[in-house]
């Protein structure tokens, strides 16, 4: 069965408006390493007094706080998190009607929201489903 993908185009105004993103889920495993990775990186941020409920959900809890731990933790910490949520997005560029796309990198974004908004879409379609599961 092939990974999931969703197509992001950049909505809100501003300088990366247009703009063509493909995100492909990621295998289980790649899912599953990074969810420890960032229940680690739990403990590096201001994450010590998580309600009891987030935290008897498991992985499930990891939905709902999300994004949120990577604020909190170290750059040195958040950082390789962030490479690894956004090694699955790529950019789609269309040019004289011929559709090409490749991974992002840097000079592809002119809005710090386009790549939290990113992060955040990877996130939902990598881990968002145990959010429903919790519910």
């Amino acid at each position: 069965m092939s990974r999931k993908q969703i197509t992001y185009i950049v909505e809100d105004e501003g300088r990366d408006k247009g703009k063509e993103f493909l995100i492909t889920e990621m295998s289980a495993w790649d899912a599953e390493e990074l969810s420890e990775e960032i229940y680690r990186a739990m403990g590096h941020g201001e994450f010590n007094s998580l309600p009891a409920d987030v935290v008897s959900m498991g992985i499930s809890g990891l939905a709902t706080v999300g994004m949120s731990v990577l604020a909190a933790a170290p750059a040195s910490v958040s950082r390789p998190i962030s490479d690894r949520l956004l090694s699955t997005v790529l950019i789609v560029i269309t040019h004289n009607g011929k559709e090409n796309s490749r991974p992002i990198k840097s000079i592809d974004f002119e809005e710090v929201s386009t790549i939290r908004a990113l992060k955040d879409k990877v996130f939902e379609l990598n881990f968002g489903f145990l959010s429903l599961a919790a519910k």
